[in-house]
C-alpha cells in the first residue's frame, strides 16, 4: 500500500515534516494502541463513523475487501486528535510512568508532578507535551500571545487582579486548597461588580499565560499561593508599562 504524505506526495525519508518510524512516534509518548488503530485504518475502514477500536475488535472486523486501490493520505491531525483520545482515557498511572522520563530529564519529576500529569493528560496529543504544557509551574513569568495582551489591556483587568491578589494574600496556608480557591473569585466578583470572562480571563492570563487550560482552581492550587501571587504581581507591573 502506497502512503502519501498530507501534501498528496509519497512519504520520503527525506520529509522532515513528518515522523516516518515507529520508534519516532514512541520516544515522543504516543500510546501504541492509538498508532495501531490510526495505521490500521490507513487505506481500509470498517464502514459506519467510528474510528477508535480495540486492537481486537480491528482484528475482528478486518475485511479485506474494504481496502481502498487508492493511496492512503497521512493524516498528522487525525493522529494527534487520536492519540488524544487515548490519552484522556488511559488511566493516570500508564500516563505518568511513560512522563516521567520527560519530567525527569527537564528537572520537573517533583511531588506535585503526578499532579501536573493528571490535569493536563486530557490536553495531550503525545506525552512529551507534558513538558511545555507545565512552563507556566517552573518559570517566573508567561510570555504572553497577541490576543493575550488585547484582553490584559482591559480597563477593569487591574481591579480583577490587585483584588484577588489581596484575596490569595488573605488565606492562611491551610485554607489554601483548591476547593477554597474559587469562592474567592466569586468573592471578587461580588466585591468589584465584574463578571464573566472580564472576570475570570484575566486571573486565568495572569496566572497561566494562556486564555484555555485545566480548571483554573487546580492550576492555581498546584502552582502554589506564593508563584500565583509572583505570577499576578508580574502582570500588573507588565501591563501598567
Amino acid at each position: 500500500m502506497i502512503i502519501n504524505s498530507e501534501t498528496g506526495k509519497k512519504l520520503s525519508k527525506r520529509d522532515t515534516n513528518t515522523l516516518q518510524f515507529i520508534e519516532d512516534y514512541r520516544k515522543k509518548g504516543y500510546l501504541p494502541e492509538a498508532v495501531f488503530n490510526f495505521i490500521a485504518l490507513l487505506g481500509w475502514n470498517p464502514g459506519g463513523e467510528d474510528e477508535i477500536f480495540s486492537r481486537e475488535e480491528l482484528i475482528k472486523l478486518f475485511d479485506e475487501n474494504r481496502l481502498s486501490k487508492s493511496p492512503a493520505a497521512f493524516d498528522q491531525k487525525k493522529l494527534d486528535w487520536m492519540s488524544n483520545d487515548y490519552i484522556k482515557n488511559a488511566d493516570l498511572e500508564t500516563i505518568f510512568e511513560m512522563a516521567k522520563p520527560f519530567l525527569e530529564e527537564a528537572g520537573r519529576l517533583t511531588d506535585k508532578a503526578e499532579k501536573l500529569v493528571e490535569l493536563y493528560k486530557p490536553q495531550m496529543k503525545s506525552v512529551d507535551e507534558i513538558i511545555p504544557l507545565t512552563d507556566l509551574f517552573f518559570s517566573d513569568f508567561p510570555e504572553l500571545t497577541e490576543a493575550e495582551r488585547e484582553v490584559m489591556a482591559g480597563e477593569t483587568v487591574p481591579t480583577v487582579l490587585e483584588t484577588f491578589k489581596a484575596k490569595l494574600e488573605a488565606m492562611t496556608d491551610d485554607e489554601f486548597v483548591t476547593e477554597n480557591i474559587f469562592p474567592q473569585i466569586k468573592a471578587v466578583q461580588k466585591e468589584t461588580g465584574i463578571k464573566g470572562k472580564n472576570l475570570f480571563m484575566p486571573i486565568r492570563i495572569a496566572v497561566s499565560g494562556e486564555m484555555h487550560g485545566p480548571e483554573l482552581p487546580d492550576t492555581i492550587f498546584l502552582l502554589g499561593r506564593e508563584k500565583s501571587i509572583q505570577h499576578i504581581e508580574n502582570m500588573l507591573k507588565e501591563i501598567s508599562k
